[in-house]
């Protein structure tokens, strides 16, 4: 008899409550681009194997130092496709549209942790613009927080309710 498949966790819920304003999109985006940066200059730092590629929203082309993860009013990556270390692409929008999702299962694969790193400083940077859940578990969550205190030096305390979703 096989055992059964362990469940992985990483599904992240996030509803924008209201459009957010101009000069906080720029100053998340600033920060989701120094985050992507020193994540690439410097992988090993997140303590994640194997390493984090980040690609576009397809998973098919990894993002270079001259790409963008930044389009124009969304926030758009996935994991790499080709080792099979990707799942649902993450979109995160600077206003509110009736077709948002606001949804992304990344399977635990390690873009899970750009997906944290983003979310983290898109309620840093707006607290009350989203309502954030997930079934990953606080010391995860504090792991991305530490890192991006360690790398960019940004404090962020974690939101209690992102942890309100369900539990492994």
């Amino acid at each position: 008899m096989s055992a059964s498949p362990t469940l992985k966790t990483g599904v992240f819920h996030f509803t924008l409550l209201r459009d957010i304003a101009q000069d906080d999109w720029f100053t998340l985006c600033r920060l989701v681009t120094q985050a992507h940066r020193q994540l690439r200059l410097k992988p090993e730092t997140t303590g994640i194997e194997p390493i984090p590629i980040i690609c576009n929203g397809a998973g098919i082309t990894p993002l270079r130092f001259d790409d963008s993860l930044i389009g124009l009013g969304v926030i758009v990556f996935n994991g790499e496709h080709h080792h099979q270390l990707s799942g649902d692409t993450f979109i995160l929008n600077q206003h509110r549209h009736p077709y948002d999702r606001g949804y992304c299962h990344t399977h635990g694969h390690p873009y899970c942790f750009m997906v944290m790193a983003v979310l983290l400083l898109a309620h840093y940077t707006c607290p009350t613009v989203w309502k954030i859940t997930s079934d990953v578990s606080c010391t995860q969550w504090q792991r991305v927080a530490d890192w991006l205190q360690a790398e960019l030096a940004i404090v962020i305390a974690l939101p209690t309710e992102i942890f309100t979703g369900v539990q492994p």
